[in-house]
């Protein structure tokens, strides 16, 4: 009889990437999952009535506390929600990327990220990138990139009235054009553009990421009352489209019309910053974001599909981080879903009240305990 780290058992796993919906035990040795069957151990957990996943993946979640004024705490923030990975959209650019780095690097928890164009980043809430082509900082992007391969997954530009002003798309153009030659993927902010939406998908290749989909403000995803047909095109030749929900980033009725049309977001993911941290009834945190998709009407393998398997699959890492096979980084997540009343608020104030919410009960890190709750026995 094998003895392992940690036995956790009775709990329904949902793994997407194995097509497991089942209840199945789930074992932990030296870092690794390692098979279940007639093994004892160390840290033995009844995960009975809980749900057991891969460790969530949070895609669009700003860190770099004390290097930016939006930078969150990863661990503190992450761990307490069943997160394990984070990518951060661009938080800094090439001025304050190696500060990022040098911050990120000692944590737990695993932090890839996009280099915003702008070589300030998002560093201040006191004012917005600076997104004149000419200040974009093109060799040392590139070069950037090629060192910093380990981390940097690609590029993010926000693409906002507000940020852009009167130069269009040219921002896009620009840095798309450095990606081309880096060989990178980009992410592109949505909400308000200076265009309309389709407009920016064109742009885009096969596992770019149109980030806000479901956003609300001026030009949006819906138009007339139907989801511009253009995008069902886009989002099959592979442009990825995130939920990345926010402060200013998510409409009800955005959201319900493109979901009963079947566009369907690729991704979700919190857009967390420290204005949006633990605020009711907004974004708060991962599981409090996926619980409001529930209410919309995703099933739970499907939303799990969208905060594990997906994301992984983005990273290069569908398999290792995505899913929990024999043999793959023990990353783990056990979550409780718990009936009670939830109230979620969209961007334009519209409120709805939902029954059920995803508490996270454990976290695994790499086969250690990083968090669990007083009560979970």
């Amino acid at each position: 009889m094998s003895k392992v780290d940690i036995l956790i058992r009775n709990g329904r796993v949902i793994d997407p990437y194995r097509g497991v919906d089942c209840i199945e035990d789930v074992a932990v040795k030296d870092g690794l999952i390692v098979a279940a069957e007639g093994a004892t151990a160390v840290q033995t957990v009844d995960a009975a009535g809980c749900i057991v996943t891969p460790g969530l993946i949070d895609y669009h979640c700003h860190l770099g506390a004390m290097v930016t004024d939006l930078g969150l705490h990863g661990e503190t923030m992450c761990f307490p929600t069943g997160v394990t990975t984070v990518v951060d959209p661009g938080t800094t650019g090439t001025a304050n990327y190696e500060a990022f780095r040098s911050f990120t690097a000692c944590s737990r928890l695993r932090v890839k990220a996009f280099l915003n164009v702008c070589p300030t980043g998002m560093v201040t809430t006191a004012s917005h990138e600076n997104y004149d082509p000419a200040l974009f900082q093109r060799g040392k992007i590139l070069r950037f990139l090629k060192k910093y391969a380990d981390q940097l997954l690609g590029l993010k530009v926000r693409q906002s009235i507000e940020l852009v002003g009167g130069r269009g798309l040219e921002p896009l153009k620009a840095m798309i054009d450095i990606a081309e030659e880096a060989g990178c993927r980009v992410a592109v902010h949505t909400t308000n553009p200076p265009v309309k939406v389709e407009e920016i998908a064109r742009l885009l290749r096969p596992g770019d990421i149109y980030v806000h989909v479901y956003q609300g403000k001026g030009e949006s995803v819906v138009r007339e009352g139907k989801v511009v047909s253009e995008l069902f095109a886009h989002q099959k030749r592979g442009v990825i489209f995130d939920a990345a929900n926010g402060t200013n980033h998510f409409n009800f009725a955005v959201a319900r019309q493109c979901l009963a049309e079947g566009l369907l977001p690729d991704v979700i993911s919190t857009d967390l910053t420290v204005k949006s941290a633990y605020l009711p009834q907004v974004a708060f945190s991962l599981p409090f974001v996926m619980s409001k998709y529930l209410l919309l009407g995703l099933s739970l393998p499907q939303v799990i599909e969208r905060t594990v398997t997906t994301p992984a699959r983005l990273l290069g890492q569908e398999r290792e981080l995505g899913s929990l096979c024999l043999g793959t980084c023990a990353d783990i997540a056990v979550h409780r879903l718990i009936k009670k009343p939830v109230l979620f608020k969209d961007s334009a104030g519209e409120t709805l009240c939902g029954g059920e919410l995803l508490k996270t009960e454990m976290t695994v890190r790499d086969g250690e305990t990083v968090f669990r709750q007083i009560d979970f026995q």
